[in-house]
């Protein structure tokens, strides 16, 4: 799958998916740039997350509180 271009998000630096695991990573640009890991989140769902104009809403209505999430890390040099 390919990965997707958040340049133009003011909210959402990168994201990467584990499809074995079905883990979820988001890297924010706000906050100190913490990554948030999220499990049992469908392919589907970062299909459509690729997808998206509005990367931010999209988060906020179907995965924050919707699939469970694992932990948050600060950015470290090598994340």
């Amino acid at each position: 799958m390919p990965i997707p271009n958040f340049r133009s998000s003011s909210a959402i630096e990168r994201v990467g998916y584990n499809a074995d695991t079905q883990c979820l990573s988001i890297w924010f640009k706000g906050g100190g740039g913490r990554r948030y890991v999220y499990a049992d989140v469908p392919e589907e769902l970062y299909a459509d997350l690729c997808g998206t104009n509005s990367p931010g809403p999209y988060i906020c209505q179907r995965v924050t509180g919707k699939v469970g999430r694992l932990h948050s890390k600060p950015r470290r040099r090598d994340d």
